[in-house]
């Protein structure tokens, strides 16, 4: 089945700290806060966000357009005790022949060091290698960006090398640290984690 057909009825989860789930036009102020947060956005490809309107349009309507027909794979972090949207983790880039994807996340800058991108990835990776039935998931990262480097490892990825001046991010062309877990890595680590 195509990864586009199952992102149609896009799952909601449940961890002890937070539930993954939609984005809806109500997140707007919480996605603003962080979106619009310099020290977030550094690192990102994009640019910080000036207007809740700005967050609106290039952000939240496509994504909660593309859920309709299963181009969004992005999932609110929602942290259960304040019911806040703290960031997004998301499966980006798929391909349905080569069954691979790609994981993107950022977090509220209040919530950086506590586990919880961690915590939300290892459920995007269960559901991508379980329910989608990838092969391979990857995720990239600045050089310089050592908290997202770390997620990435704790989550079982393993550190496959650097893209030389890959993107553009701020008018500099910069390296990307690459990292990826395979399908069968990823149900290795779930047996031993489960014993």
């Amino acid at each position: 089945m195509k990864i586009e057909n199952r992102l149609k009825d896009m799952p909601s989860f449940e961890t002890d700290r937070l539930l993954l789930r939609k984005v809806t036009r109500y997140d707007l102020d919480d996605v603003f806060e962080f979106s619009s947060d310099p020290e977030v956005a550094h690192r990102m490809t994009w640019e910080k966000n000036d207007s809740k309107e700005e967050t609106l349009s290039n952000f939240l309507q496509p994504t909660m357009d593309g859920y309709k027909d299963g181009q969004s794979g992005v999932w609110a972090i929602v942290y259960k005790e304040s019911e806040k949207v703290i960031g997004t983790c998301s499966l980006v880039g798929w391909s349905n022949e080569h069954q691979k994807a790609e994981i993107g996340y950022v977090l509220n800058r209040e919530f950086w060091g506590a586990g919880i991108a961690t915590e939300a990835l290892k459920e995007v990776l269960s559901y991508g290698f379980g329910v989608l039935q990838l092969n391979r998931i990857e995720g990239g990262c600045d050089v310089d960006n050592i908290g997202s480097e770390k997620v990435m490892l704790k989550s079982g990825m393993a550190f496959e090398g650097v893209l030389r001046k890959n993107e553009r991010i701020k008018g500099e062309f910069r390296d990307t640290k690459i990292f990826s877990i395979l399908k069968s890595e990823f149900d290795s680590v779930s047996i031993h984690s489960s014993k």
